[in-house]
């Protein structure tokens, strides 16, 4: 018999929302655990004494591998109807993420953060697509519960963990010892563990596809398949621009608050204290952008009516740019509250590119209802999977061709050939100023394909 002839078994409501709540509440976890290395990168970088633009690779590559494993996750998930491989990669993460401290060089810290993300993205399709066969008819509202947990997640992760790695680092002496502290984030993998085995007595029996899936594949003629498909696919375009947007702001916040940190430094102290000090305002920006992703995420997952989803797809990410826009001219028009005010600006860009990704999660799915686990690993991993042109673009934007050492000749004879001031600003950038405003279109972009849903089709399936 074929996966996709087997019928699922929902559980009674009770049991169903048990094992909701115990995957929502590991995917609370799990985030803590992602966003432990970027909140740390200011210190990584004064530690292991990183490049920009290995900085900017850590990131790219870490969005690659932890993108690339989610539909190849999802399809073996689909196709043997099991849900291990999300608990196994959740337990590598832990691993490798608890162990960040003991990397001595560039290349070491990049396998155990690659590793560590690829573990992370494991876990994220099947457990969405669980959540989304336990909801039943309230699908949209579950998984923007899910989707808010992974957000409290990352603000968890970026305002502990720089504090903790601080805690962990100071001697008796009051000297500051920054290796112990990141050695100290071997005191998570205990609590990691413990998850990883409560996820897997929750989810390991939970089908794959709804009830009524089979009846509804084979009631489609050629023309509605396609239409279906078509709209998962422009789904999954605007997800590339949306994830791509928040990974370059990750970038780009991290930019600011070192930034922001040197310029408010007093005299004589350390750059290991400058470090801890970027380290800490880039975990509260880190965390204003994911408050505003899932809190966002939820009154939408709450509040969105079926007939405004396409205009939503379409109008959030505009508003969001707008956000993104301002964030390098707060500096200029409030110096004295430049921190309270980018931390804002960053909760609606956050809105802006995250707010939709659980809708778009849901949709998917109820366009797939054959392929949940498929269609929350496109929306998710197979969209961040092309993310990591995010941050690359945007060290490129700031600092031009002149700072990669790598590029090759013939693209600078390419942008030899371009009038002088957008010859200049390919080599030498154009600054946060110009990386910020660079993102802000990017977003409106994001909703400009949204533009292309069936507004029918939608309507429809998000009745059901």
């Amino acid at each position: 018999m074929r996966t996709a002839d087997t019928q699922v078994e929902i559980p009674r409501v009770g049991v169903a929302r048990s094992r909701a709540g115990v995957t929502i509440a590991t995917h609370f976890v799990v985030d803590v655990f992602s966003f432990v290395g970027i909140s740390l990168l200011p210190v990584l970088v004064v530690q292991l004494g990183l490049e920009t633009y290995q900085k900017a690779l850590l990131l790219a590559l870490g969005s690659v591998t932890s993108g690339l494993v989610q539909p190849i996750v999802a399809w073996v998930s689909d196709r043997f109807d099991t849900r291990t491989v999300g608990t196994i990669g959740f337990v590598v993460a832990i691993a490798c993420i608890g162990n960040l401290g003991v990397a001595e060089n560039f290349n070491q810290l990049l396998v155990l953060y690659c590793l560590g993300a690829m573990g992370v993205g494991a876990f994220h399709p099947i457990a969405a697509s669980t959540v989304g066969q336990l909801a039943g008819s309230k699908r949209s509202l579950w998984i923007a519960y899910f989707f808010l947990a992974g957000m409290i997640g990352g603000v968890t992760g970026n305002i502990f963990t720089p504090r903790f790695v601080k805690w962990m680092s100071m001697n008796s002496d009051g000297v500051v010892d920054t290796h112990a502290g990141l050695m100290g984030l071997r005191w998570f993998i205990p609590v990691g563990l413990v998850f990883a085995g409560l996820l897997a007595i929750a989810i390991h029996r939970v089908g794959h596809r709804t009830q009524n899936a089979h009846e509804l594949t084979v009631s489609w003629d050629r023309k509605e398949r396609r239409l279906r498909w078509r709209s998962v696919w422009i789904l999954y375009s605007a997800n590339v621009l949306r994830f791509s947007v928040n990974m370059a702001l990750v970038y780009l916040f991290s930019e600011w608050a070192e930034f922001y940190a040197s310029s408010n430094a007093s005299a004589g102290l350390s750059t290991d204290a400058i470090g801890i000090a970027a380290a800490r305002t880039n975990g509260f920006l880190q965390a204003s952008m994911q408050v505003g992703m899932g809190g966002g995420g939820i009154l939408l997952g709450i509040f969105l009516s079926p007939r405004f989803e396409k205009i939503s797809f379409v109008l959030v990410p505009v508003l969001g740019a707008l956000a993104v826009v301002m964030i390098p001219w707060i500096g200029r028009w409030a110096p004295g509250s430049a921190l309270g005010v980018t931390m804002i600006a960053a909760v609606f860009s956050g809105v802006g590119f995250g707010a939709m990704i659980p809708v778009s999660m849901s949709l998917a799915q109820k366009l797939l209802p054959h392929r949940t686990s498929l269609a929350s690993g496109l929306m998710l991993g197979g969209a961040w999977m092309l993310a990591f042109v995010g941050p690359l673009l945007a060290e490129v934007i700031q600092y031009g061709l002149e700072s990669k050492p790598g590029t090759p000749g013939f693209v600078i004879e390419l942008v030899g050939l371009l009038p002088d001031g957008l010859r200049d600003a390919c080599m030498n950038g154009v600054g946060l100023f110009g990386a910020f405003t660079a993102t802000s279109f990017a977003l409106i972009g994001a909703g400009c394909i949204s533009f292309f849903l069936p507004g029918e089709l939608i309507r429809r399936c998000s009745a059901h």
